[in-house]
């Protein structure tokens, strides 16, 4: 603890007990991630990544895809295109997250495919993963403070209201009744809390990609036969990413109370003077709330086989021996937050009113529980070996760790490094391999732009040269075009003697053959041997040199 003449300063360690997501209203979504299924991997990226590992012609068939028809065809291909290509992604994506196998299974059954569910029309398998909570700058997982403080705050009114059930208000009106106003005399203005960081081990995964499943509280049978949940007969569930329960004190942050006793009372309202909670009533209030409900739900839990055996045996042993003492003495304390965290953690004993959503169009009840939980499961139709979801151990301003709870929760943790450190060293692999293929392809444009460039200066030359040419010269060469160069001569000495040129034109021509043939060793005009090819070539000599004379 910190202390100023205004302020108490605490450092505040949060250590996941169970899986946690708070929503961050956004998801992971086909076309930016991809599951690498032998490894258990996601891999997410952005589009200008997923082009970067792309070859042109892969970049030129995802353009054709996406300028289709924009329906549900349309987008299977792009979930397929993306699955066929995951290897070149990988390369350009961000750290993997460990996927369960139930999840891997239903990845694969349902990308780049569509289902029926309905009479009327297709329903695509969008494979949307919500992603929880997380700093946008460097994408690791955070527990917001407004959820903390809402937290806090649910455990505060349900200590002032010990469990009363005699009032029948609205929500806000219960909660000014309870904090003695509204805003300005609003107590929980008096404690700050931060957003904590990520603190866990840099080389093991934070989160983990699970369902979501829902089971009911109680057994219902009918004829014999055990019904399930609504949620269960529609095959509903819902795909997660989940803080895992693998890191002790995996997120750190603060809580700042307020010292009001030397601010002018008459200056400002301040809330009520017993409403002006030190760190110790804040942590046994939330103690007493949280705890209870863990106890209970366990217990709830424990009757339907629902819970992990091995979490359950840890859990159970942990409040037998010293966080338990812990707990007692306030030096640390329970919270539930985020989403599946149950109706019975947001609501207060004694004035608790859930809505039921009835089936078969009865009209909606008021409980005071929930029928079902909404359970954290490796695979979709698991009925045991789930984990409650938003349990969360806060300890204040720790000292010394807790080693009991932290051998318990980093005991595998040798596994999911070593996972880690394959899935990275994998992924650079890969990453090599496509700067590789970067490399090749930009030096394979720079020789077909040289080239092209080569090409554009050589005719820029030919043309510069053709224009210097006179007439007879362009035609000569247009002549020529189609023979060997050693038939040049005589095809212009035929050409001649047909009369295809005359007077200065046909000297022109007979001049350029001469030049030929004296290339060639071809002009002997003067021979005075025997030898018959040479005689020939002599008698052509002397018909051009005839031209020439004229």
């Amino acid at each position: 603890m910190f202390m100023t003449h205004f302020l108490n300063h605490y450092t505040l360690k949060y250590t996941p007990l169970s899986p946690i997501h708070i929503g961050a209203d956004e998801s992971y979504e086909p076309g930016n991630y991809v599951i690498d299924d032998e490894a258990g991997a996601l891999y997410s990226f952005d589009s200008r990544a997923a082009l970067a590992g792309l070859s042109d012609s892969d970049r030129q068939q995802l353009l054709a895809i996406v300028n289709g028809k924009p329906d549900d065809t349309m987008l299977t291909k792009v979930q397929s295109f993306f699955h066929n290509h995951r290897e070149k992604l990988l390369a350009f994506a961000k750290p993997p997250i460990p996927v369960s196998s139930g999840a891997i299974r239903h990845y694969l059954n349902s990308v780049g495919k569509t289902k029926n569910r309905e009479k009327n029309g297709r329903v695509i398998n969008k494979l949307e993963i919500e992603r929880t909570f997380f700093n946008s700058a460097n994408g690791v997982p955070m527990l917001p403070g407004s959820s903390i403080k809402g937290a806090i705050r649910t455990a505060m009114l349900d200590s002032i209201n010990n469990g009363q059930s005699t009032r029948h208000k609205k929500h806000k009106d219960l909660q000014e009744e309870l904090l003695g106003g509204s805003f300005q005399t609003d107590p929980m203005r008096l404690i700050l809390i931060g957003d904590a960081s990520w603190q866990g081990n840099e080389n093991k995964p934070a989160c983990q990609v699970q369902f979501a499943v829902n089971r009911k509280r109680e057994p219902v049978e009918i004829d014999g036969k055990l019904l399930d949940s609504s949620a269960e007969k529609k095959g509903l569930y819902q795909l997660m990413e989940c803080i895992t329960h693998e890191h002790y004190q995996g997120f750190s942050g603060s809580l700042t109370l307020h010292i009001t006793d030397s601010i002018n009372k008459s200056a400002q309202k301040l809330p009520l003077k017993d409403l002006h909670w030190s760190i110790g009533q804040i942590a046994h209030a939330c103690n007493k709330f949280y705890k209870t409900l863990l106890e209970q739900e366990i217990s709830d839990m424990k009757k339907r086989n629902y819970l992990d055996k091995s979490w359950l045996t840890h859990v159970e042993q942990l409040f037998i021996d010293r966080l338990l003492k812990r707990l007692d003495d306030g030096e640390a304390f329970l919270l539930r937050v985020g989403k599946h965290s149950g109706g019975e953690a947001l609501t207060l004993n004694g004035v608790r009113s859930i809505r039921i959503n009835n089936q078969k169009k009865k009209p909606d009840t008021w409980e005071n529980q929930p029928k079902t939980w909404w359970l954290a499961a490796d695979d979709i139709g698991n009925r045991t070996n789930l984990l409650p979801f938003g349990w969360l151990l806060v300890e204040i301003d720790p000292k010394t760790p807790d080693s009991q709870l932290q051998n318990w929760l980093e005991r595998g943790n040798q596994d999911v490094i070593d996972w880690l450190q394959r899935q990275s060293a994998k992924q650079n692999a890969l990453k090599q391999q496509a700067e590789l293929r970067q490399q090749q392809e930009e030096a394979r444009k720079q020789a077909e732009q040289q080239r092209s460039e080569e090409i554009r200066l050589q005719q820029e030359t030919e043309q510069q040269r053709l224009a210097a040419l006179s007439p007879i010269d362009r035609e000569v060469e247009e002549f020529l075009k189609p023979f060997q160069q050693q038939e040049h001569d005589t095809r212009l000495l035929q050409a001649l003697e047909s009369d295809r040129w005359q007077g200065e034109d046909a000297k022109s021509i007979a001049q350029k053959i001469k030049e030929l043939m004296v290339d060639a060793g071809k002009w002997l005009p003067d021979f005075e041997g025997t030898n018959k090819q040479k005689m020939k070539l002599k008698q052509r000599s002397l018909k051009v040199l005839a031209y020439l004379q004229d």
